[in-house]
């Protein structure tokens, strides 16, 4: 598992060959900054996937919430509820919606609705759950990508220190 909060080391090129490094010790350089640079956006790209699965458990909450305190009939006045966020909070459904920009009561802006208000307000709820759903699947795509890019650097690190000791080997080898 990739750990959000490690810090990544910083390698860096620029004067390798400059500074007498032979190609190989350059080209590790290079992969090795390569890598660190990947495993950074790992981490962010991870921090956001646990912020939107933390938002959509939040939603999927406030939604259970909502339909348990729909009313029967179109004249009762409820209160929206409250639920239990992903943080152990309790939070206002109403407040929720609000802060997260997710249409409710249009009539009054008050914490009670009527049917037609709930209805409304679980219909905001669910496209906005879609649509975190959708952004949560391009953002396992990106993902895949990302890992997919730093196998590749380290099965070329790999390669690359492989080459390196064969080379060394020949050398030893003629010199015997």
């Amino acid at each position: 598992m990739i750990n959000a909060t490690a810090s990544v080391p910083s390698y860096s090129a620029d004067y390798a060959l400059t500074d007498g490094q032979s190609l190989y010790a350059t080209m590790m350089l290079l992969m090795m900054e390569r890598h660190g640079i990947y495993e950074t956006q790992l981490r962010a790209d991870y921090a956001s996937m646990q912020a939107r699965n933390n938002l959509l458990k939040d939603m999927n909450s406030a939604l259970a919430t909502l339909r348990a305190e729909r009313p029967n009939d179109d004249k009762t006045v409820k209160a929206y509820g409250a639920f239990v966020d992903s943080q152990g909070k309790t939070r206002s459904v109403y407040e929720f919606m609000q802060a997260n920009g997710i249409a409710i009561e249009k009539i009054k802006d008050d914490v009670y609705g009527i049917q037609a208000e709930f209805d409304a307000a679980i219909n905001n709820l669910k496209a906005a759950i879609d649509s975190a759903n959708s952004e949560g699947q391009m953002a396992v795509i990106s993902l895949q990508g990302l890992l997919d890019k730093l196998n590749q650097v380290t099965q070329l690190t790999s390669n690359v220190l492989s080459k390196d000791e064969k080379a060394k080997e020949a050398v030893i080898g003629n010199i015997r």
